[in-house]
């Protein structure tokens, strides 16, 4: 299952606008456990905090951690005073309970102060998002409307409550999704969702195998990766979460915790974390964040990054003083023409113009994250323009593709042909092309990654980031006039 199944026909369900309508989709649903069963407080409560090093980091005020789940009920004790005002995703309706728990639950494990249990970070504002009905089913629709109204209501990290099975999505509930995420990602909203639970080995769930996700698995206290947990190269951080307790709603459990396992229960802690990182390190990019917080892990199992625990069990501290990736000359989202033209072109300044004949920019692409760069440039009639892109990697395989000035919104991500002028047509390490402007207007320069998962062996380890480097120049051809 390569990128083409996950990040495909955005266009059918997008509108050209900033932000399209969300429309509800049919057939595909994902579901999220009940709540833990009923215990007392915990002999150690700040066992997940311990573990994940956060400590030490103390009350640090973050934005507000949108909980995309079941609701949250603002009355448990370890909460007190920081749940916000709830809403329905779907209807938009304001909701102040919790008749699961499972939401609760998540954000306990998130921010709770005590007594009995603390979270990851527990000064943290949570604004609830109901996106589950009462079997705690929930659409693509619901996902996606879920997510943008988190952005609109101030959220700084957005937690999923789940992820469900890729197989018997249509593109269009494919499209909802990812375009919610990136839309988010562009606002320097970062998304966190749960891997998923089915003991599957590399089978892709939304939103987990979506570019720009952050992904959370469940970890034992071995530590090593929960028996239950899909893997696969859109993990990104184990967490513990194997028989863990979190606060429940005294309607729910008169003892007031649940003990549970799975992903949905890792997920909010590393959303937790996320928001302390951003709130610590206050300068850096949306994608500096993305990479940083992914990245802080102490490894376990295989040395390196690994299909099976991503990078390792999530590390707190390693996040707050660990360098930030250098920042890239063209800020994300630059997946499709989309992002990188009318609204967000501010954020994406043509690269060649009238003026400037040359260019020269360092970036890189993940298959599983960030499977595509997108650069724009100006051309005028009969220029000819080269461009060259070098892997940083010599084992590293990129493809290069110019499009013209109708290019589609994503062209890119759908892997239309019919608006590529020139492509490299394979995967090379130093792809290179040419082309001579037949029309004066923009144009795009677009690289692309290998596939994120073979389809022809699915256990094969994908490749995680692949730096290059990227450089174009142009120059006008001149028609010679011809002799009397």
């Amino acid at each position: 299952m390569g990128r083409a199944a996950i990040a495909l026909t955005v266009a059918a369900a997008l509108t050209a606008s900033a932000c399209p309508t969300l429309a509800e989709a049919a057939g595909w649903s994902m579901t999220v456990p009940t709540a833990g069963y009923c215990v007392p407080a915990p002999d150690d409560g700040n066992y997940v905090p311990r573990v994940v090093g956060a400590l030490g980091v103390g009350a640090v005020a973050t934005r507000p951690i949108a909980i995309l789940d079941t609701g949250v009920d603002p009355s448990v004790p370890q909460l007190a005073g920081r749940v916000g005002q709830g809403y329905d995703a779907l209807t938009g309706a304001p909701v102040s309970d919790d008749p699961s728990g499972h939401g609760t639950e998540v954000a306990g494990l998130a921010a709770a102060s005590g007594p009995g249990v603390l979270g990851v970070a527990p000064a943290s504002p949570i604004l609830p998002i109901r996106i589950f009905d009462a079997n705690r089913a929930s659409s693509a629709g619901g996902v996606a409307k879920g997510i943008a109204l988190a952005v609109a209501r101030g959220a700084g990290v957005i937690v999923v409550g789940g992820s469900g099975p890729l197989a018997g999505a249509s593109e269009d509930d494919v499209a909802m999704v990812a375009h919610a995420v990136d839309a988010a990602f562009a606002k320097g909203v970062l998304v966190v969702a749960a891997m998923g639970d089915d003991t599957a080995v590399n089978t892709p769930t939304i939103p987990a195998a979506l570019p720009h996700v952050l992904v959370a698995g469940a970890a034992t206290a071995t530590p090593s990766r929960s028996a239950a947990v899909n893997t696969g190269p859109w993990l990104d951080l184990l967490v513990p979460a194997e028989g863990i307790e979190g606060p429940l709603p005294s309607a729910l459990c008169v003892h007031g915790f649940g003990f549970s396992t799975g992903s949905s229960f890792a997920a909010p802690s590393l959303g937790a974390a996320a928001a302390l990182v951003t709130a610590r390190r206050p300068g850096l990019t949306v994608q500096q964040y993305f990479e940083l917080i992914r990245r802080a892990g102490t490894d376990i199992g295989q040395i390196g990054r690994d299909d099976d625990s991503g990078y390792g069990i999530l590390n707190v501290a390693t996040a707050l003083s660990a360098a930030p990736q250098p920042k890239e000359t063209s800020p994300e989202v630059d997946d499709d023409p989309f992002w990188v033209r009318g609204p967000y072109a501010k954020a994406h300044p043509s690269l060649l113009t009238k003026t400037k004949l040359r260019f020269k920019a360092n970036g890189s692409v993940s298959p599983a994250k960030d499977p595509s760069d997108v650069y724009r440039v100006q051309l005028t009639k009969r220029e000819r323009m080269v461009v060259t892109v070098a892997a940083a990697d010599p084992t590293a395989l990129l493809e290069l593709a110019i499009l013209g000035p109708r290019a589609g919104d994503f062209d890119v991500s759908e892997g239309l042909d019919e608006n590529r002028l020139v492509a490299t047509g394979g995967l090379s390490n130093d792809p290179q092309l040419e082309i001579t402007a037949s029309a004066t207007g923009t144009y795009y320069i677009a690289v692309e990654s290998a596939e994120a998962v073979d389809a022809d062996d699915p256990t094969a380890v994908a490749a995680d980031l692949e730096p290059y480097q990227v450089s174009a120049y142009k120059q006008h051809r001149t028609v010679k006039k011809k002799k009397k």
